[in-house]
């Protein structure tokens, strides 16, 4: 289905206050890309590094998330950079996804020379003592723990490597945070290792939103970062091979005297810049997306088993994954996790989207878009999301064209080749005795019961 041109027409407008993207190399090889808007008292940074959480070395699970906390931490010129930085009117934020760290920098216009000098003595030259190292490090075992006492956090450690396959690049906890042995082992030259492997110009892109005229910024930015050059014999490891996943096809929780159950199914689905991606973007709000989504309309408006249910796209470069979560009452776990399950075989053709259904998910995907590129904050996030995923940067300008090219069959058969790749793999939290022969009997494959305490769960 092709629409019209009166069609395409109607769709929000791109505002017109944001000139770009304008992309240029400086001298020491560092890729800039540039949206430039007017009359911004704010500049936003974001220094893309091809260093995510699926790189981090064997036996070194959360090195990368445990860089970018630590940033802030870092000292330039016997004060830290978080201390420096907020003297100048700037603030510093770092990021990790499975595929690169994003250190972040928001600055005042008019002090940004000033807060470009203290970013990248920091890039640079990173140094920190060795009490700050240590207790950050232990804020982050501290935060694992929270993260496996919290469901839906849990279900962020415990599926991907049941729905990668253990040993695959992305069969790690998407919290990023890392595994608790490992985060335990990690040492100061680890994380010094790390920034001379990954902060270097050859694999970072400098993303920019504000009100920069190119040719100034680019002068600015030459000058400034003139003697950051790579760190010789740094060059980036392959990643490691893929795997399929096999082994258990629900992971039980066992929670005694839950109130309620807890399920989050997972498939891994397709590279952020493939083809089909804006096709699973709508089958995704259609699925669980909005509250007018197919399962909330199911689970929570006709039987009542939920509060609500919501479905979600965690993007990477290889294969992404698709996620669904909710809690309902435990006498109906099985029968949820069933009409889950069939949902999405529906939208792979048992019963297709709708026209209504279709129509009002790129609908509201189209209505979002500008109102998610008005602030240099939400520009910069968006250019750094295009580099992390190897999208084109005016990606966001013409996603609106796209959502609206698309046709209902192009859902249907982006699901299908999802659910050939293998079928949703489940954790479910809750009282194990309650909750096996339930879901033994309707779902096929090994189920696998842990504790809380299990080193499955580290």
């Amino acid at each position: 289905m092709v629409p019209d041109s009166d069609q395409l027409a109607s769709s929000p407008r791109w505002s017109s206050s944001w000139w770009g993207p304008f992309d240029f190399v400086l001298e020491n090889g560092l890729r800039v890309v540039l949206f430039q808007t007017e009359k911004s008292p704010i500049v936003e940074l974001r220094l893309v590094a091809d260093g995510g959480f699926a790189n981090d070395p064997y036996g070194r699970s959360g090195l990368a998330a445990l860089a970018m906390a630590m940033f802030s931490l870092l000292r330039t010129d016997n004060a830290q950079v978080g201390c420096a930085l907020e003297a100048v009117g700037a603030a510093l934020h770092g990021q990790v996804t499975p595929d690169a760290a994003v250190v972040g920098m928001s600055a005042l216009h008019a002090n940004l020379g000033d807060a470009l000098r203290i970013y990248v003595s920091a890039l640079a030259h990173p140094e920190f003592k060795a009490e700050d190292f240590e207790l950050l490090r232990a804020n982050r075992l501290a935060l694992i723990v929270g993260e496996r006492l919290n469901p839906f956090e849990l279900a962020l450690r415990v599926l991907p490597p049941v729905v990668y396959g253990r040993g695959h690049v992305y069969a790690r906890p998407f919290t990023g945070s890392g595994i608790e042995r490992d985060v335990a082992q990690i040492t100061s030259n680890d994380l010094r290792n790390y920034y001379a492997r990954h902060l270097t110009p050859e694999n970072s892109t400098l993303v920019v939103a504000g009100s920069c005229e190119p040719g100034h910024l680019r002068a600015q930015l030459d000058e400034t970062l003139k003697e950051w050059r790579a760190v010789p014999g740094t060059a980036l490891a392959n990643a490691p091979a893929e795997t399929v996943a096999d082994g258990s096809s629900v992971v039980i929780v066992n929670r005694p005297a839950a109130s309620q159950t807890v399920l989050a199914a997972g498939l891994r689905t397709l590279a952020r810049n493939s083809s089909r991606a804006e096709a699973l973007i709508v089958a995704d709000t259609i699925l669980g997306g909005i509250f007018s989504s197919r399962l909330n309309l199911s689970l929570r408006e006709r039987e009542g088993w939920t509060y609500g249910v919501r479905s979600l796209l965690l993007d990477s470069r290889r294969q992404g994954f698709w996620l669904v979560r909710t809690a309902v009452r435990t006498d109906r776990a099985a029968q949820a996790m069933a009409e889950i399950a069939g949902e999405i075989d529906n939208l792979a053709g048992r019963q297709p989207s709708t026209p209504d259904e279709f129509s009002r998910a790129v609908d509201y995907l189209v209505a979002r878009i500008p109102a998610n590129h008005e602030s240099c904050a939400q520009m910069a996030d968006a250019l750094a999301h295009a580099v992390i995923h190897r999208l084109p940067v005016a990606y966001a300008k013409n996603l609106a064209r796209s959502l609206r090219r698309l046709s209902r069959d192009d859902v249907t058969e982006t699901c299908h080749q999802i659910l050939t790749g293998g079928r949703p793999r489940w954790m479910v939290v809750g009282e194990a005795a309650e909750l096996f022969n339930q879901v033994r009997s309707i779902m096929p494959g090994k189920i696998e019961v842990v504790d809380l305490s299990s080193a499955a769960l580290a």
